[in-house]
């Protein structure tokens, strides 16, 4: 089944601040069975009793699990777990995916982020790059709703006692923030806007590197006859540095500093690689996954293409061994 952007993010709007429809909450280290901890803390649903995510009162950024029901206008609550040991986005974000048409069963974040790039239909459009960057990649509008975001720790003073690692996992929901920068759901802290408590813009915070991870279902198709004109060597000259663009017919790109020989030569010294994608226009965007350079080559009248570098460096493409 074809995953579906629509139905993930409907999915994460009923289930952003309660348990996900499988009855579990995801700790640290453990598992909470909610109808279990239903009849343990005597909360029955026909007393009004319900599960979810709230604020803790202290205004902090943290959250805690609780049956909750309200009486003469007052909240009580039943606490299912405090913020300590919550550990619920990789859960989350498998159901969200999984009602999308991915079906993802993933408890950790460095596993979900592992298989959704194992994927035959995921491309990493960057990995670990700093805000900047991966902001400059989904400003691209290659990345979209349902797309994925791991958040890889570079802080001492972040998650975890600051341990360098993939600490936490949010989805894409698009640029619907006042900010136009994007907005992102996820569990354990609970959020999907405009209706979160806490931050949910999706750099979330300063404390990390970003791996976007895009869906590619609805990628546009390319015609025969453009693979043919594209395929294969091309110089790039900018800055005062020359490169050699290998462009392959499957959506991938790889460069070298090293001058190709032949048409056939097969690339050496890889310097990096990246993900290619056609337009209607006919502008191609190369997103280079260990840097998050967005590279968009435009095409002219005589299908010759002007290449911009992060939206402002000009470069000059040539194009090596064309077809004859």
């Amino acid at each position: 089944m074809a995953f579906n952007r629509d139905n993930a993010v409907k999915y994460a709007e009923r289930f952003w601040n309660i348990p996900c429809d499988d009855g579990l909450l995801w700790l640290t280290d453990d598992v909470i069975v909610v109808e279990n901890k239903r009849r343990d803390l005597k909360a029955p649903a026909s007393d009004g009793w319900q599960p979810m995510f709230v604020p803790d009162p202290d205004g902090s950024r943290a959250e805690k699990a609780v049956f909750r029901r309200t009486v003469g206008g007052k909240n009580e609550d039943r606490l299912i777990n405090g913020w300590a040991g919550l550990a619920d986005c990789a859960h989350y974000l498998s159901r969200c995916l999984s009602a999308g048409g991915a079906a993802i069963s993933e408890r950790g974040v460095a596993q979900l982020i592992q298989t959704l790039q194992a994927r035959p239909d995921t491309k990493t459009l960057c990995e670990k790059v700093p805000q900047d960057n991966a902001q400059r990649v989904i400003d691209t509008g290659i990345f979209k709703k349902g797309d994925m975001i791991g958040y890889f720790n570079v802080s001492d003073e972040g998650d975890y006692g600051g341990r360098k690692a993939y600490s936490h996992s949010t989805m894409f929901v698009g640029k619907i923030d006042a900010s136009k920068v994007g907005g992102v759901t996820c569990h354990t802290v609970s959020r999907f806007p405009p209706k979160s408590w806490v931050e949910d813009r999706w750099f979330l915070s300063d404390h990390y590197n970003y791996t976007l991870i895009h869906f590619s279902v609805d990628d546009m198709a390319v015609a025969p006859a453009t693979l043919s004109a594209i395929e294969g060597w091309w110089q790039i000259d900018y800055s005062s540095r020359t490169e050699y663009v290998f462009i392959f017919r499957n959506g991938m790109a790889r460069y070298t500093k090293r001058a190709p020989k032949s048409a056939t030569e097969t690339i050496h010294a890889i310097e990096g690689s990246a993900y290619w994608f056609l337009d209607a226009s006919g502008k191609i965007t190369f997103t280079w996954r260990a840097t998050g350079t967005v590279d968009v080559w435009s095409p002219d009248s005589k299908g010759n293409f002007s290449s911009t570098i992060n939206g402002s460096i000009p470069g000059k493409l040539t194009r090596l061994f064309p077809p004859t």
